[in-house]
């Protein structure tokens, strides 16, 4: 460490995302205990990728998902809760590359998708971007693609209407809320198009399932989701 950065981090000293503690050196976004939270989700549901009962997945019975397979790196942790917070709200994009690396590691362990042809996120309302200055589903695909060569196309969906946040919605009306809420942008030519849909959070998977359905609709191939967390 040279004069300036001990002099910075002296009085500026970096913290944990995870814990708030201050990080040693060597660390950069988690201190050591919290980096060891991140543990890859195992033992789960091969359309899903829900970890309750693989064998007889209840939430596959009880859901109609038109994608073809989804996944998610970690469970909601308050460690992941804390890291998706600040990406979230605080537009950390350091977070962003982080997170990035752990996927680039997740793929190459696990290799859940195949022959992907376009990676997008899910796309926030004008106004709503415009009024948090970013997108942080942009920041983690855009993120991935800097590590895995597919075309990210950040724009690939839009909202064609404002819906109100999910976070307080049950499954139904999460459903109701984002329903039609979607367009595909019409510059790109998506049929028997592979797509890699990415978000922070798997919750009910209400949002993503309308972004498929429109997708499926519009003729492409195979739909991929991937989340850096699952709520459910």
């Amino acid at each position: 460490m040279n004069l300036l950065t001990a002099f910075i981090d002296l009085f500026f000293p970096r913290i944990c995302f995870g814990c708030e503690n201050r990080l040693q050196e060597e660390e950069k976004i988690l201190c050591s205990n919290c980096e060891s939270s991140l543990q890859f989700l195992t033992g789960i549901c091969e359309i899903c990728g829900s970890p309750e009962n693989p064998s007889a997945c209840p939430v596959c019975n009880s859901n109609e998902f038109i994608f073809d397979k989804a996944r998610s790196l970690f469970s909601f942790n308050a460690t992941v809760q804390n890291l998706i917070h600040e990406l979230k709200y605080n537009e950390m994009k350091r977070i962003a590359k982080y997170l990035g690396e752990y996927v680039s590691k997740y793929l190459y362990l696990f290799q859940p998708f195949e022959n992907i042809d376009i990676i997008a996120p899910v796309p926030l309302h004008k106004v709503k971007k415009r009024a948090r200055g970013f997108n942080q589903a942009e920041f983690l695909s855009k993120s991935i693609s800097v590590h895995i060569n597919w075309w990210h196309i950040p724009n690939l969906i839009m909202r064609n209407r404002f819906t109100d946040t999910q976070t307080k919605l049950d499954r139904k009306q999460r459903q109701e809320n984002v329903s039609d809420a979607f367009i595909i942008n019409p510059k790109f030519e998506i049929k028997n198009k592979n797509i890699l849909i990415v978000d922070d959070v798997f919750t009910t998977g209400s949002t993503v399932n309308s972004i498929c359905k429109l997708l499926k609709k519009n003729h492409a191939g195979r739909i991929y989701v991937l989340t850096i967390a699952r709520a459910l």
